[in-house]
């Protein structure tokens, strides 16, 4: 079970001139506002592309290419072969969405060639996609002596909203990819981009032949002594619905809501009627005996259940039709024995197929892996307490460093939702806005967001002010953050400690919490809701790039959000 993300070249250089207006999301839970991303692909004249896929915010559609693997990474497309080249492919990258401000395709192709002069670009030719001029350009470059050839087609649906497509290969393996090129071209449909609809945040799809799962575990009980219980330290998953409501970290930790319906400490899927998987991740690799899934919302629709040993190899411990229960919320157990073979557990995938029961969003809330360890002995516990409650009073950590301790981010924390007035946003950030839309109405008193352009590692902040002409939120562009902001108190060990004062207080404020990770956190989002409450929605990151996440309610971290160490895969 090794998912592999393929960071193309290519994607850099479209990132260096594609600046889309990604962060702008509003993430609902209304059904009518949500459509399924994949739908039947009606193509006729190819048999190199599978299905449509549908990005309402990046206002195209294109076929999935035949047998390449596929990710949607914040809203970037990703069409590999399965045993492309990390670096060259083949592959086909696209993306589209809204710029931040109006452009002409001769200024974005300029600004291609400007930034990009480690690769050459032909002339570009005039080209119709989906009826829409776009412009297409041969692309050469030299990776660490691997020759790249390519394609780029760019086109300017409106002033503002763009579509990109890259494909990329070696150069002995180009003609192996220009026929799925253009087919995926031509199966592109163009329509206006909706900066309101969700961004699919997804991992991807599983890279596994038959033979790397071996045979069904047997399901009979094993009652072993030294036995330890735990709950997943990480989760990733094939989708998630938004972030971080219902996303795969929703399922870390111990089980969090205690009732039947749809819930935001839950993690679901993308769709409600998609095929679709979560993977947990814990602590320490054991001999399983047990695994129990909790299903908070439409439970029953889960058709595999599968143990991922030390070495990535995955082995199904259960298998069957999705069938209805009346139980809900439900624990689904599965008992084993694995008749003496000595496979260590640190993961387990739960597979879920919501197409046939037609109920709606499954939900997980946590999922129990219960084992032994090699030689049957359970692991030491320590006789300490968790560490002592702060006092709420307490000072938190201002140890600002890099560009977190310059004028750009510290005039950003400066600016309080309830009480910043719109005039005061660009002599705080010390740059000058840009006015986005006032069409885009996420609460009845909004007025407009202002974007700002936060001068590193491409982060955007988005300002929104109310009719009043006081900001009611701020928060920079999703899976951005500081280059420079990491921190060796992001570990398993800072968790469990803050999990231990969670399972006691069940409450940690922001104070508790920037104490134990020796730093003040990032600050992503702010929003005073129309409730009157105040959330905060800080992160602290590691060299590796994991995370935690911290959600707090009026600067206090409670069962709403719950605990949050998201690994990076």
């Amino acid at each position: 079970m090794k998912r592999k993300l393929i960071s193309y070249l290519f994607l850099a250089l479209i990132l260096m001139f594609v600046s889309l207006a990604c962060g702008l999301v509003s993430r609902s839970s209304d059904d009518s506002n949500l459509k399924d991303a994949v739908s039947v692909f009606n193509s006729s004249d190819s048999d190199l592309l599978s299905e449509e896929y549908r990005s309402e915010a990046g206002g195209y559609s294109i076929g999935k290419v035949q047998d390449y693997n596929f990710t949607d990474t914040i809203g970037i497309i990703q069409m590999a072969s399965p045993d492309a080249d990390p670096v060259a492919g083949p592959a086909i990258i696209v993306v589209g969405g809204l710029n931040d401000v109006d452009a002409t395709a001769d200024e974005r192709i300029q600004k291609a060639r400007e930034e990009s002069p480690q690769f050459s670009f032909s002339k570009a030719k005039k080209i119709k996609v989906d009826g829409k001029e776009g412009w297409e350009m041969e692309v050469e470059g030299d990776y660490d002596g691997t020759a790249i050839v390519g394609r780029m087609v760019i086109v300017m649906v409106t002033p503002r909203q763009q579509f990109t497509l890259v494909a990329t290969a070696p150069e002995d393996r180009w003609k192996e990819l220009e026929k799925i090129y253009e087919a995926a071209l031509d199966s592109v449909k163009l329509f206006e981009a909706n900066p309101d609809a969700e961004i699919i945040n997804s991992v991807p799809v599983e890279e596994q032949t038959t033979d790397s799962i071996g045979e069904v575990v047997p399901v009979e009980e094993q009652n072993t002594g030294g036995e330890i219980r735990q709950w997943a330290v990480s989760a990733r998953a094939g989708s998630q619905y938004s972030d971080p409501d219902w996303s795969a970290s929703q399922a870390v930790g111990e089980p969090n809501v205690d009732y039947c319906g749809d819930n935001t400490n839950a993690w679901a899927p993308y769709s409600p009627t998609s095929i679709d998987w979560i993977e947990l991740t814990y602590a320490t690799p054991v001999l399983p005996t047990e695994v129990n899934i909790y299903q908070s919302y439409n439970p029953s629709q889960v058709y595999e259940v599968d143990i991922v040993d030390t070495n990535d190899d995955v082995y199904i411990i259960w298998a069957g039709e999705p069938e209805y229960v009346s139980t809900c919320p439900d624990v689904m157990t599965i008992s084993l024995d694995l008749e003496g073979e000595m496979i260590e557990v640190q993961k387990v995938a739960v597979l879920v197929d919501q197409s046939i029961l037609n109920l709606g969003w499954v939900e997980i809330d946590a999922v129990e892996l219960v084992g032994t360890l090699p030689g049957g002995q359970a692991p030491q516990q320590t006789a300490s307490e968790p560490p002592a409650a702060v006092t709420e009073n307490m000072s938190a950590p201002t140890n600002y460093s890099g560009w977190m301790a310059g004028p750009v981010y510290q005039g950003y924390l400066k600016v309080i939702p309830g009480k910043t007035k719109v005039d005061e946003i660009d002599k705080l950030l010390g740059l000058e806005g840009q006015r986005s839309t006032e069409n885009w109405k996420p609460r009845p008193t909004h007025a407009d967001t202002y974007i700002y352009k936060l001068q590193k590692d491409n982060m955007i902040a988005w300002i929104s002010v109310d009719t009043s002409g006081v900001v009611y939120k701020k928060s920079i562009s999703a899976n951005t953050q500081p280059s420079d902001f990491q921190l060796g108190t992001v570990n398993q060990d800072t968790y469990n400690e803050l999990n231990a004062i969670y399972k006691r207080d069940q409450v940690i404020p922001y104070a508790v919490y920037a104490n134990l990770l020796e730093s003040p956190g990032f600050l992503s989002e702010q929003v005073l809701r129309e409730d009157g409450r105040m959330v905060a929605t800080y992160l602290w990151f590691n060299a590796k790039g994991d995370k935690m996440v911290g959600i707090f309610y009026d600067g206090k971290l409670t069962g709403i959000a719950g605990l949050s160490y998201v690994s990076n895969p």
